[in-house]
């Protein structure tokens, strides 16, 4: 196995490996709620963030709020494709300046390299690792924080590499298969006709396999001046967000600390302010320590109970629980089951499905 490039995704050091992600997934997310008549309120209530907020083009999106939108989303519009949907919406920000430049590249090779450069600003919280085995690419999405991302993003994800390697008239398919780690949607229909290649569910990561043949076939290339007036705005776009909030780095600090039950005193400490003066930061921005913890600890808990083989004790210690009857019930709160019903009841979908 030769490996192509991890180079170009050790870009933009101040953002990789962060816990947050860039804000055009989210708006894409919003405009088909709004668009399906959900109740703004209503949305925001659930979501803990104000819709005003995603106005701010330099606001990155914490991780966790990103998974808690997608949780939202799907049960207020009630579609499991809605990370589909949302990608077939044009966002101009972020996204749509490395989308036009990529379409600017003399084949859609380059075209994905220049993807991999920015990746970092797009989502931190993501490694894009590429792998060639004979004539086939292989990119894969790696989580390298403790949360996964939201099934739904990586929908998100997919579908937007499938608009851009739509093959032209008279060019070669170069999208082969898409792999998800998601379990088998009840209608996979959705997936496998707007992506357009076949699509395998429950699979061990979230990957595209290409033909690279059809990725090196040529195209016309974009103006060099159009290119680089891009890459001014992309680099311009990552020297104001290399900071990050209050809330994102407060959520960074606790979830890396769950299980130590770092406290919020050290949390202060650690960013050079006084616990009243933190506290309302983060209460500015809808957030207390507190909420911030239990979001983070039931979304490790779900991701824990269904991608490892812990035992229920060791899932309560993992996320800061040392006594499992203070896990249970939180976790009944969370879920209204037991974690062992949640865990035997997801299992045995996927495995009935995939049958």
């Amino acid at each position: 196995m030769e490996v192509i490039s991890h180079l170009q995704t050790k870009s933009f050091p101040a953002h990789r490996h962060r816990s947050s992600l860039s804000l055009p997934i989210i708006n894409a997310g919003v405009q088909v709620l709004l668009s399906l008549g959900v109740d703004q309120e209503q949305l925001q209530k659930d979501w803990g963030v104000r819709l005003s907020s995603l106005r701010d083009p330099y606001r990155r999106m914490p991780s966790f709020l990103a998974r808690r939108f997608w949780e939202v989303a799907k049960a207020l519009s009630g579609d499991p494709a809605i990370g589909l949907h949302a990608a077939q919406q044009a966002d101009p920000s972020l996204m749509l300046g490395v989308a036009y430049l990529m379409e600017l590249m003399p084949d859609r090779l380059s075209a994905l390299r220049v993807m991999a450069r920015y990746w970092p600003l797009i989502a931190g919280h993501l490694d894009l690792d590429w792998k060639q085995e004979g004539r086939k690419l292989r990119l894969t999405l790696i989580p390298n924080q403790p949360l996964s991302a939201a099934h739904e993003e990586v929908d998100y994800w997919c579908m937007r590499q499938a608009l851009h390697l739509k093959a032209r008239p008279g060019t070669p398919v170069a999208l082969l298969e898409v792999h998800m780690r998601r379990s088998p949607p009840f209608d996979p229909s959705p997936w496998r006709e707007k992506i357009g290649c076949n699509v395998h569910f429950g699979a061990s990561r979230d990957e595209l396999v290409l033909d690279i043949d059809a990725l090196l076939v040529s195209r016309p290339a974009g103006s060099a001046a159009v290119c680089a007036s891009l890459e001014k705005a992309l680099e311009g776009y990552a020297l104001k967000t290399e900071k990050p909030s209050t809330l994102e780095s407060v959520a960074a600090a606790v979830l890396l600390g769950i299980r130590d039950e770092r406290s919020f005193d050290m949390i202060a400490a650690q960013h050079h302010a006084t616990t009243r003066t933190l506290r309302r930061e983060l209460t500015r921005e809808g957030w207390g320590y507190g909420d911030i913890a239990d979001v983070q600890r039931r979304l490790l808990s779900s991701d824990l109970l269904l991608l490892s083989k812990l035992s229920i004790s060791e899932v309560a210690d993992s996320v800061g629980y040392f006594e499992v009857s203070n896990f249970l019930r939180a976790f009944r709160r969370w879920y209204d089951v037991t974690p062992s019903e949640f865990r035997k009841h997801n299992v045995s979908v996927l495995n009935s499905i995939g049958r």
